[in-house]
């Protein structure tokens, strides 16, 4: 990078890049000092656009805007053990009881949540989906089965039912905003 800024100085103030930079400094104008100045702030941004264009395009997780495939996208997600693409189904401020009936909040929580259970390779089914939709807020309710195989090896089934409040975002995507897995199932 400094190379760069180096030749996009010597380019401004000589007509000659391959001039030494020494011999270049008696020359420099204010007008020349605010151009290799901007040559400089744009290569040096560059560098900084093209690292957080390249983190935002390595995982853009795609909004789930079909309610009917929501349960679907959540199911698929925690089979696979996507913990980001699970994570992207809830909005920032969540509020979460996990299983266990504790309460959390906001993402980041329930990201860590997800990562032990995760862990885990669980395989989960969500049955008895029911939506009930007022304009762009859903009650959901499901009645799910989970097998994973615990830390002593041992195959465990669990079974439980959830009540959920799933709002429809900004960018046309479906997200939690309420989640609340702790329900026995019924």
């Amino acid at each position: 990078m400094i190379g760069s800024i180096r030749k996009a100085w010597q380019a401004t103030i000589s007509e000659d890049a391959s001039m030494p930079l020494d011999t270049t400094l008696s020359s420099l104008t204010r007008a020349n000092f605010l151009r290799v100045m901007a040559a400089g702030a744009l290569v040096a941004s560059s560098g900084g656009i093209a690292r957080a264009t390249a983190a935002t395009n390595a995982r853009r997780i795609a909004p789930v805007t079909d309610l009917d495939a929501f349960y679907d996208a959540w199911q698929e997600r925690m089979n696979s053990g996507d913990l980001e693409g699970l994570v992207d189904l809830y909005v920032e401020d969540v509020t979460y009881v996990n299983s266990d009936k504790k309460l959390l909040h906001g993402k980041a929580q329930v990201k860590a949540d997800f990562e032990g259970l995760l862990a885990l390779k669980p395989q989960i089914v969500l049955g008895n989906r029911k939506h009930v939709v007022y304009q762009d807020i859903v009650l959901t309710t499901n009645h799910w089965r989970m097998n994973f195989t615990n830390a002593d090896g041992v195959k465990q089934e669990l079974t439980g039912g959830g009540i959920e409040v799933i709002r429809k975002q900004a960018d046309g995507g479906w997200r939690f905003i309420i989640d609340d897995a702790s329900r026995a199932a019924y």
